[in-house]
């Protein structure tokens, strides 16, 4: 956990220190888990998001990647793929596996637009293009 900010309160620090301590026990279990499981779709999807919650961005990637592999026909596992390649830096990459997830029926425009995952790449005109094809899907 990084320093506190300045109008952070005791509790608001003691509250966010403890949802730390708690993804930390969370992914060592889970890491537990998938040294006995490789291959169980519900471990590794839940450990790229706890790994991207945490920061870990190239564990996150990691995980998203084989969730692509075991669930090629999967809408979410390419969104969450996209959200992993933008927070690494990769956005041509990014934005192949977001227009994947849109063509197998990812729908959600409002989230795809409020995700700060994207947060590197929605400056970029495609963005912008591809959150447009969502909501007309819509209209």
């Amino acid at each position: 956990m990084g320093a506190s900010r300045p109008d952070e309160t005791p509790a608001v620090a003691a509250r966010a220190a403890a949802e730390e301590r708690a993804r930390r026990i969370e992914v060592a279990f889970l890491e537990g888990v998938r040294a006995r499981l490789p291959d169980h779709p519900a471990v590794v999807e839940s450990l790229g998001c706890l790994y991207t919650e945490m920061g870990r961005y190239q564990d996150g990637l990691a995980a998203d990647r084989r969730m692509v592999q075991m669930d090629p026909a999967s809408p979410t596992a390419w969104y969450n793929l996209a959200c992993s390649l933008a927070l690494t830096g990769q956005p041509d990459d990014a934005f192949a596996a977001l227009e994947k997830a849109v063509a197998l029926g990812y729908d959600d425009a409002e989230w795809m637009q409020d995700d700060d995952d994207f947060a590197p790449i929605k400056a970029d005109p495609r963005f912008a293009r591809i959150l447009a094809q969502l909501l007309a899907r819509h209209a």
